[in-house]
């Protein structure tokens, strides 16, 4: 059940990021935990339903109900018209949309609330088996996707689901209840074979808002982090992202490739040698300064800058490219036509274009990176986005040392807010080598809505510039900065001018917007609006700028507020309502609740920032989602199961193990700079086996804190330990959105050291729980004492 439930949650986070924007696709995880939270509030208010003799049968039935709700889910999902703007995105929407998501984690929820807190089996072992099915859940999704698809993934989980009743009922001997789990399974199995078996199944009526053209779509493609389209071939104007005003535009075969139904890229089944109209876009206008020599094209998509590079004259051509889909296009019947795949002088490279330039120190004269984005949330959920790694001043500072003498680093984005981010970013990186003089050592041009900067180690030599000032005028670009020129924006021009970081930042850092460098520990890139400006009008200068970049933080502000409101109205509410126990330490029970609520922030906290950093570290999105996800999950199984044989509910041990926890967080918080500079360069072996240790050291401690608690305030407390599993989830639900924000304003370091803190607070609430635990020992001897006499 636990597996079904993790696997879930991560296939509606990749299905989400074709629906709607990434921004919306990390909410899955907070409705996830909604819904397992209220699940678990119907265990503590209805005790009368869980009793040992019908806990199977209610277990039974409750399994059946999410083998039916996941289907019901998703047909919903898929005939929803989300979308993401400032009218739509209203609270009202956020709430009746997070109902559907929520909707089959409900009946989950009791299961796993009913199995840990009413099964006559010690709290440990439970626990360690929800722990352990959960991460038996991460490494299942991508296969599922490869071999399914994403609608069928889905729908083959209802069956599991289903199976998981038959083997309740059977627990208890309910042959009847047994004998409707299996019908139903073998329903359910018709269904998702079906769909799996037909040329397109269920598909979504609207992606990004706008209806899909299922007409025009000859193969549907799906992995961990991206769903690829590829469309019928016919005869279109070809695709230009930055088009001189001065070129014509031609039409030819081709077809279309489009990623999480927006992102699209152009396959042209054409030779190189007709594709001669790609010197026209700006986004490859360095190939004019630097024509020969090794080129790295990072993001390879329909190859359109391969060709580019090979019509220009640069041997070898390595194209890097994480998403295996697009290559898989590429090296297939479809991609046949162009003939790269097969190109003498060209190699296709599977791999995170950043981890694969830190092992292999091969040296080039152009490195290219045109538009690489997305806006699709990875297996490890949104805001820990592949592209971001990309956007850095130690990406860009590892690019540059990759260069040969007088090589450049070419990286084009979109205009307006993205423009300074990129100067600043590379100007950032200059200083960092030592450069004294940014501004010598950066070109900056533009067509339509494109911006290309070439920047170098060395100076732009004046032949460089003279170069580029007359392919500006035969294309049509517009020159935004050369050295021997000023700039014609004004801030743009303060940034290369900076001599240091302090200038640097104080042209970067405004009142609603934030231009400054992205970091490692704070590499979201695409994030240019400040916290505080949640409640502003976005400023004039985001205009016309790609919705998918803009909106997240808005986004997230009001996802965190929706889940406020779930929370309160759907969790704190109805537990509020219970009458408290009586001769029971009043303080002791809230004591208890800020215990629990803590350690459910605390992991998420941890399970974030992990995953963001390993992420980078592993390269391959998928990597991340097996290895680390499964290791912190599945060991904090194993600390659960340990904490069963340590005396972690008695003094000293029961406040030592939380400032354990504390220290090791802080030491993997401070330690990260000096431990991923070692292991970057390794093997990918090694860096697996570095990401898997790391996880499971924490997942251990981090499994230790739950069952401890629970039998700390197990006996003092027995009725209430649903509400304590409630809680849990309710800081769970807040902290995974709140996680971002931290993450966003402060960095992953602050995101980790906040972490800390949570488990920390668990030492004053332990003495409150334990001071109560004596009190109603005290009270049971004297009502004792008053029986005998």
């Amino acid at each position: 059940m636990t597996s079904v439930g993790l696997a879930l949650e991560v296939l509606d986070t990749r299905l989400l990021s074709v629906l709607t924007w990434y921004s919306l696709a990390f909410f899955v995880i907070a409705m996830g935990l909604f819904g397992l939270t209220a699940g678990a509030v119907h265990v503590y208010l209805r005790p009368e339903e869980f009793t040992p003799p019908e806990l199977p049968r209610r277990l039974a039935r409750a399994a059946r109900a999410l083998a039916l709700a996941i289907p019901v889910s998703f047909v919903l999902l898929l005939i929803l018209p989300i979308r993401a703007e400032p009218v739509a995105t209203t609270l009202v929407l956020f709430v009746v949309f997070s109902a559907v998501l929520a909707l089959p984690f409900y009946p989950a929820g009791i299961v796993i609330a009913a199995a840990l807190t009413r099964a006559p089996f010690p709290i440990g072992r439970v626990y360690a088996v929800d722990l352990l099915g959960a991460a038996l859940g991460a490494p299942l999704v991508p296969l599922l996707l490869r071999f399914l698809g994403g609608g069928s993934a889905i729908l083959s989980l209802s069956v599991v689901a289903a199976l998981s009743s038959v083997l309740f009922a059977r627990s208890g001997g309910d042959r009847s209840s047994a004998r409707r789990g299996g019908v139903l399974a073998a329903a359910l199995l018709v269904l998702s074979t079906g769909n799996a078996l037909s040329q397109r199944g269920l598909v979504p009526l609207w992606v990004k808002g706008l209806p899909e053209l299922h007409d025009q779509i000859e193969l549907d493609l799906w992995n961990s982090h991206s769903r690829v389209t590829v469309s019928k071939p016919g005869v279109l104007p070809a695709a230009f992202w930055g088009h001189g005003a001065r070129c014509p535009t031609p039409a030819l075969l081709q077809r279309v490739l489009v990623i999480d139904g927006h992102a699209m890229t152009p396959l042209y089944l054409a030779p190189v040698s007709e594709l001669g109209f790609l010197s026209c876009d700006v986004t490859n206008v360095a190939h004019f300064i630097r024509p020969y020599g090794p080129a790295a094209i990072i993001g390879v998509g329909g190859s359109r800058d391969i060709q580019a590079a090979l019509l220009a004259g640069h041997v070898p051509v390595i194209g890097i490219e994480f998403n295996d889909r697009l290559l898989d296009v590429l090296r297939g019947p479809l991609g046949a036509p162009t003939g790269i795949a097969a190109h003498p002088d060209v190699r296709l490279v599977h791999d995170e274009a950043r981890s694969f330039l830190t092992r292999h120190r091969f040296k080039y004269q152009l490195i290219q990176a045109s538009l690489i984005d997305t806006w699709a949330a990875t297996g490890a959920g949104a805001h820990a986005l592949g592209e971001n790694g990309l956007y850095t001043r130690q990406a860009f500072r590892l690019f540059l040392e990759r260069l040969e003498p007088g090589g450049v680093l070419s990286v084009s984005r979109w205009s307006t807010v993205e423009t300074p981010r990129l100067a600043a970013l590379a100007v950032g990186a200059l200083l960092d080598f030592g450069v004294s003089d940014p501004r010598a050592h950066v070109a900056v041009m533009s067509a339509g809505p494109v911006t290309t900067l070439i920047v170098s180690r060395d100076p732009l030599t004046p032949s460089d510039q003279t170069k580029l000032e007359e392919v500006a005028r035969d294309k049509g670009f517009q020159v935004i900065a050369l050295p021997n020129r000023p700039s014609t924006a004004e801030r743009l021009a303060r940034m290369l001018e900076a001599k240091n970081n302090a200038a640097l930042d104080s042209v970067a850092l405004l009142d609603l917007l934030d231009f400054r460098p992205p970091t490692d520990d704070r590499p979201f890139f695409f994030n240019v609006i400040r916290l505080r400006a949640l409640a502003s009008e976005l400023p004039a200068v985001t205009a016309g700028t790609i919705e998918g970049n803009l909106l997240a933080t808005r986004t997230l502000g009001l996802a965190f507020l929706s889940s406020l409101l779930l929370v309160v109205v759907g969790v704190a509410l109805p537990l509020a309502r219970r009458a408290r126990p009586r001769g029971r330490s009043r303080a002791s029970l809230w004591a208890a609740l800020v215990y629990f609520a803590a350690i459910g922030i605390g992991f998420m906290f941890v399970e974030i920032a992990i995953l963001q950093r390993l992420s980078l570290l592993l390269g391959q999105p998928t990597y991340s989602l097996i290895v680390v996800l499964a290791s912190l999950v599945g060991s904090a199984g194993l600390g659960s199961l340990l904490s069963d044989r340590l005396p972690l509910s008695s003094k000293p041990w029961c406040y030592l193990f939380p400032i354990l926890i504390a220290l090791a967080l802080l030491l993997a918080a401070f330690s990260w700079p000096a431990l991923a500079g070692r292991i970057a360069p390794a093997p990918t072996q090694t860096r697996i086996v570095f990401a898997a240790a790391l996880s499971a050291g924490l997942g251990v401690l981090l499994g230790l804190a739950f069952p401890a608690g629970m039998r700390i305030c197990r006996e003092s407390h027995a009725e209430e330990t649903p509400w304590f599993w409630g809680m849990n989830g309710m800081g769970s639900v807040l902290a995974s959105s709140a996680a971002i924000m931290i993450a966003l304003e402060f960095g992953l370091t602050a995101l980790l050291v906040t972490a800390a803190a949570c488990y920390l607070v668990l030492v004053p609430a332990i003495a409150i729980m334990r001071g109560g635990e004596r009190k109603s020992e005290e009270l049971n001897v004297q009502q004792g004492t008053e029986n005998t006499n």
